[in-house]
């Protein structure tokens, strides 16, 4: 697992283990304890946060945000090869325009 990633995960954990239990925070001196917060923490990150990724919710807005993204690049297309174009219009009605000069 990449360190950012197990960061992530304990800081997730970590904020749900606070919400849990408040009261029991005090036990953190002990370097021993503090490192099985920690391995704790990575591991609840990681259950809640697979459990947000699998989620109903998020795999719809998942979804539709890659229709949203394609609808974007479809209309980028668009309008580029419509102002292309029209700049080849452009260009060929000038020409015309300075032939008949």
């Amino acid at each position: 697992m990449a360190k950012a990633q197990e960061i992530f995960y304990a800081t997730v954990g970590a904020s749900e283990f606070a919400l849990e239990k408040v009261k029991g925070a005090g036990k953190l001196a002990d370097k021993k304890v503090t490192q099985k917060y920690y391995k704790d923490f990575v591991k609840r990150g990681k259950t809640l946060s697979t459990k947000v990724k699998n989620s109903g919710p998020t795999k719809k807005a998942i979804a539709q945000t890659k229709t949203a993204r394609a609808q974007v690049k479809a209309a980028a297309t668009s309008v580029t090869k419509a102002v292309r174009a029209d700049a080849k219009a452009t260009k060929s009605a000038a020409t015309k325009t300075a032939k008949a000069s």
